[in-house]
């Protein structure tokens, strides 16, 4: 019984040092500032339905299914989107797409998947489905 114990114990504290710290820092802000960038994740033969996660500099932003979009406020600046699709082996990173915004432009990005690569490419804002508006509360 007690070598029961010893092993239940013993997966706990080995499983503890997985678990992801908590760093402090806030969360990314994406429904303040004067551009808007539509990332729509685009239907296509080849893919699969995986859900991916949209980053910008690093950070998630919103996770899209296929035929999905989100619309991000972001300051005027250059910045890289990009994203990544979780997987029974981890995540797997898409490219980013280098995009710079001017104050009350508009831009939009596409994520496709073409012959078995994902990746995202920059688009002219009417090319992209935009999301639907939520009503305010």
């Amino acid at each position: 019984m007690s070598y029961r114990f010893t092993l239940t114990a013993l997966a706990v504290f080995s499983l503890m040092g997985c678990a992801k710290p908590v760093t402090g820092e806030p969360a990314a802000d994406f429904t303040t500032g004067p551009t808007l960038v539509t990332v729509e994740h685009a239907w296509t033969r080849v893919d699969d339905g995986t859900t991916v996660v949209v980053t910008v500099d690093g950070k998630d932003a919103a996770a899209l299914k296929v035929g999905e979009s989100v619309a991000l406020r972001l300051p005027e600046g250059t910045y890289q989107i990009g994203g990544y699709a979780r997987s029974l082996i981890g995540k797997v990173s898409v490219d980013p797409v280098k995009l710079t915004t001017s104050v009350n432009g508009e831009k939009a990005v596409e994520y496709a998947v073409t012959k078995n690569k994902a990746g995202f490419t920059e688009v002219s804002p009417g090319e992209v489905t935009k999301p639907e508006e939520k009503p305010e509360a």
